[in-house]
């Protein structure tokens, strides 16, 4: 599961790792001008929903574990 903002991969959950299941793509350098970047209310709570639903799947629920994407 990904959490794409404006077209780039900010958090990227991998189930089977063994330590770091969320990691985080270099993004300084990588996306342009990505400190100039207003997030707005519906974005931070897709934000949760990607960490909400990361922390249930690691309890075992069964979550649907679709990308995020923010336009």
């Amino acid at each position: 599961m990904k959490y794409i903002f404006r077209g780039n991969v900010i958090f990227h959950y991998d189930p089977d790792a063994h330590y770091d299941k969320v990691i985080q793509p270099t993004i300084k350098g990588a996306i342009p001008a990505f400190d100039f970047c207003n997030f707005i209310d519906e974005d931070y709570k897709l934000l949760g929903q990607f960490f909400t639903t990361v922390y249930k799947h690691t309890q075992g629920e069964d979550v649907d574990l679709d990308d995020i994407i923010v336009n």
